[in-house]
C-alpha cells in the first residue's frame, strides 16, 4: 500500500526517467509497475534476504525506497551498501532504527546517506520537530501525535490502512518513552492523553506506542536539552480487544509450539490467517500527525506545534496513510536526487531534510503543514 503511493508519486514527476518495482511477488510487482508507473517503470523479482541479486538490481539507481516489512530494512540496506546507492526507508519501531546506525561507517565510505524512517510518522514528524525546535533556544519536550479515523464501516474488527504485521508489534511491544533525560519502557497503551484534531477526526484519546522517532529524536536534540519525548497514537478499541485477547491467548508470541509434531510460530500463523481477512476494499480513512515542542526563547517559555492532515482518495484509490507515509518518502527521494539536501552516513530526517522546501512539496501534494506558537511566561 505503502510501495504504490511511492511509485505513483516517482512516475508523475518529470525529472524521472525510470523506475524499477522490486518485490517477492511477482504479479504483485507487475501490476504496481504497470498500474502506478505511468509507462516509466519495470518491475523485478526481489528477495531481499539474497543480497547479491538485490544489489545487481539496485545497481545504477540513485536511490532505493525500502517499502518492505521494518525487518528487512538491514537487509536492504546491506544491498544498498553493495550496490553504492543511496537508502531511504519508512521507520523500524526503535528498535531497528538503532540497529541500523551501526551501518552509519559502511555509508560514509561509500559516500552515500541512509535515511532511516523517512515516511510521515517518523518522517515528517521528525522533520516538524527540527522545524520547531529550530526556533527556539532550548528544547523541553517533544510530544508526537498520530490520530486517525476509517469513515468505512466493516463487518468485522479486522480492518486496518497498513500493515497487519506491524500494527501487531504496535500493539505487544512494550512502548519506549524518553522521561527525564532516560530512555524507560513504559505499559502498553499507557499514559492516554485527550486531543482535538480537525474532523472528522474530533477528540481521540491516545496512547504511548513502540515508533521510530523515540530512535532519533531525544539524541538529535540533545544539545538543545530535551528532556522529554513521546509518541502517541489512537486505535480502533474494536481491534485493540481483540489483539489484547489473542495475545492473552498466546496467538502473537514468536516462539514456536509442537501442534501434531510439526513446530510452528502462533504469530505467523495468526498473520497468515488476518491477511485472508484483509479488507478487500480500500480504507475511506483521514489522518493527522501532529508534533507539539515545549521550549524556551528569549527568557520565555513557549510551545509550538505542527500537524498535517492527509484524507483518503479514490482516483487512484489511496488511503490517507498510505498517501502520507508514501509520498514524503517519494518527496525526500526527489530532493535528494535534485541536490535540495546532501550527506553521508546513515541519519535521521531531522538532521538532513530541509523543512521549508519539503513543507511545500507536500502542500502540492494536498497535505499542506500549518503551525502555531504559543507564549506563556517568563522564565
Amino acid at each position: 500500500m505503502m510501495g504504490r503511493a511511492v511509485v505513483y508519486d516517482l512516475a508523475r514527476a518529470a525529472d524521472v526517467s525510470n523506475l524499477i518495482v522490486a518485490d517477492f511477488d511477482r504479479k504483485r510487482a507487475e501490476k504496481v509497475a504497470r498500474d502506478f508507473g505511468r509507462g516509466k517503470a519495470k518491475w523485478a523479482l526481489a528477495d531481499v534476504r539474497d543480497t547479491t541479486k538485490l544489489a545487481r538490481i539496485l545497481r545504477g539507481s540513485t536511490s532505493v525506497v525500502n517499502c518492505t516489512q521494518y525487518n528487512w530494512n538491514l537487509d536492504v540496506m546491506k544491498a544498498a551498501l553493495a550496490a553504492r546507492v543511496n537508502y531511504l526507508d519508512l521507520g523500524g519501531l526503535y528498535h531497528m532504527t538503532r540497529k541500523q546506525f551501526a551501518l552509519d561507517a559502511d555509508f560514509r565510505r561509500i559516500g552515500r546517506i541512509a535515511i532511516a524512517g523517512m515516511g510521515g510518522a517518523p518522517g515528517t514528524t521528525n522533520i516538524m520537530a527540527r522545524f520547531l525546535a529550530d526556533s527556539m533556544d532550548r528544547l523541553d519536550s517533544i510530544d508526537v501525535f498520530n490520530a486517525s479515523v476509517d469513515l468505512r464501516r466493516y463487518d468485522s474488527p479486522i480492518a486496518y490502512t497498513f500493515s497487519i504485521a506491524t500494527i501487531l508489534d504496535e500493539l505487544t511491544m512494550p512502548p519506549i518513552a524518553f522521561r527525564n533525560g532516560r530512555f524507560i519502557e513504559r505499559p502498553m497503551l499507557s499514559d492516554p492523553v485527550i486531543e482535538r484534531f480537525p474532523e472528522p477526526i474530533g477528540r481521540v484519546t491516545l496512547r504511548n506506542s513502540i515508533h521510530s522517532e523515540l530512535g532519533t529524536l531525544p539524541l538529535s536534540f540533545r544539545s538543545k536539552g530535551v528532556r522529554e519525548v513521546h509518541f502517541k497514537i489512537n486505535y480502533d478499541p474494536q481491534l485493540v480487544g481483540l489483539i489484547r485477547n489473542l495475545t492473552e491467548l498466546g496467538f502473537t508470541s514468536r516462539e514456536s509450539i509442537a501442534v501434531n509434531g510439526t513446530r510452528v510460530a502462533p504469530r505467523e500463523v495468526l498473520l497468515a490467517l488476518l491477511n485472508r481477512k484483509a479488507p478487500n476494499s480500500s480504507a475511506k480513512d483521514v489522518e493527522t500527525i501532529r508534533v507539539v515542542v515545549h521550549g524556551r526563547k528569549d527568557g520565555w517559555r513557549v510551545a509550538a506545534a505542527a500537524e498535517s492532515t492527509a484524507r483518503y482518495t479514490e482516483k487512484p484509490a489511496f488511503s490517507a496513510v498510505a498517501r502520507d507515509t508514501g509520498f514524503p518518502a517519494a518527496v525526500a527521494a526527489l530532493m535528494l536526487a535534485r541536490g535540495q539536501f546532501s550527506g553521508v552516513g546513515v541519519q535521521a530526517p531531522e538532521n538532513v531534510v530541509p523543512p521549508e522546501p519539503f513543507f511545500e512539496e507536500l502542500a502540492k501534494r494536498r497535505m499542506p503543514v500549518r503551525h502555531w506558537k504559543i507564549r506563556a511566561e517568563r522564565n
